[in-house]
């Protein structure tokens, strides 16, 4: 009976969202919901090395608190690309299809592989920040085992800061063919084109 219930209220969210949803993404609906995020501030948030320093300075209370931090921030940075990533996916797929024929065959195909480079960097947030997400479970369930730490998250971390900054770099690259002001505009949004992604720790 419960999870009927459940299920039902369920069904009528996902029933107003769809007919609530926002119309088609043009590139002018994507920069004033894009949420800016740095890249450095990024790489930062998920690299393992600070972790000894704080490690030997903070007591074991301390340190906890610190790092339960440190992931709260880094499943708030998980956030902000999965909702990003969803606009850039979204205005990808208008131009596909609305717009698709008045683009030349190399703008389409590179259409194709925004909308991909999107996907995969949406689907790298969530994952990452369920991972973040049953951290924070260990954490308060199981107190006796050491606190975990962001080395054993570097290939994912790695892999969904380079997805996002082929998203951005390629939204980038989209963005002047409709003029210099819209051009503008984009870029003052994106954080990662500057990012240097050989500094990715493996």
């Amino acid at each position: 009976m419960i999870c009927g219930i459940f299920a039902l209220v369920l069904a009528v969210w996902y029933w107003i969202r769809f007919f609530t949803r926002y119309p088609e993404r043009t590139v002018r609906d994507v920069y004033p919901f894009f949420r800016r995020i740095e890249g450095e501030v990024l790489k930062a948030a998920f690299r393992p090395e600070p972790e000894d320093a704080f490690r030997t300075t903070l007591s074991a209370a301390e340190f906890k608190k610190w790092q339960q931090k440190r992931i709260h921030l880094a499943m708030h940075l998980c956030r902000d690309i999965s909702a990003n990533s969803h606009l850039l996916q979204r205005w990808a797929m208008y131009e596909r299809h609305e717009k698709g024929q008045l683009h030349e065959d190399t703008v389409r195909e590179g259409l194709r592989g925004f909308q991909i480079a999107s996907m995969h960097a949406r689907t790298a947030a969530l994952a990452v920040q369920l991972r973040l997400r049953f951290r924070l479970v260990r954490i308060a369930l199981l107190p006796m085992l050491p606190v975990p730490s962001f080395s054993t998250l570097v290939e994912h971390s790695n892999s969904l800061i380079e997805f996002y900054h082929t998203a951005e770099t390629l939204a980038d690259v989209l963005s002047k063919v409709y003029g210099e002001e819209i051009h503008e505009n984009i870029f003052a949004v994106l954080g990662m084109l500057d990012l240097d992604l050989d500094g990715l720790g493996n």
